[in-house]
């Protein structure tokens, strides 16, 4: 395996710890902005009911003083009071639920985001992988076929400085013995003698 394949897996090695520590960041800031939204549409519940209380007993003590003369009127105004506050509060709830969703909607997709990038990271790992076995095998394959030449070469080398070829004249010419063997399928090539 040459080197540019070697830094080419490391690379990408690398990178897939970025991408994973990015993603496992955005998940905790996420979770934290849900606890915060969460904390404060509790706290907003418990303001409402404390209001809630306070207006009933604000109600009560201004019927007494008024009196029974009074006590339609002042319940009247005491009415439209309290489901004005009732109406702003709930219209209070109802913008910090939505804000709640909203943050959870972005939760969902940032979750996804992150699936995403780590299904990218394993595709990326796993090419990473096929193209590092694929230079391996044909760098395997590649140094067979030389050494298989090498061989052949030393085979010849041997022959020569047996005897078995030699030059006659301009041509090379073979040693075969009196009653050559022959080799092929079709017996199209005889053997050298040893």
């Amino acid at each position: 395996m040459d080197s540019s394949c070697t830094d080419d897996v490391e690379t990408v090695r690398q990178a897939l710890i970025r991408l994973m520590a990015i993603a496992d960041r955005l998940e905790s800031r996420n979770a934290h902005a849900v606890q915060q939204v969460e904390a404060a549409t509790t706290a907003l519940d418990r303001g409402v009911s404390r209001l809630e209380a306070g207006g009933e007993q604000f109600a009560e003590r201004a019927l007494q003083v008024i009196g029974n003369n009074a006590r339609q009127t002042v319940a009247q105004g005491a009415a439209d009071a309290v489901d004005e506050v009732r109406q702003r509060l709930q219209q209070s709830a109802d913008s910090a639920q939505a804000a709640a969703r909203t943050m959870d909607e972005q939760c969902r997709g940032l979750t996804r985001a992150r699936r995403g990038l780590l299904w990218n990271a394993w595709v990326a790992l796993l090419l990473g992988s096929v193209l590092a076995a694929g230079a391996a095998a044909w760098t395997l394959h590649r140094s067979r076929q030389e050494l298989a030449q090498a061989h052949f070469g030393q085979d010849i080398l041997r022959a020569t400085q047996r005897g078995a070829i030699n030059r006659c004249g301009d041509s090379l010419c073979a040693r075969v013995g009196r009653t050559p063997r022959r080799f092929g399928k079709d017996g199209q090539y005889v053997l050298l003698e040893d």
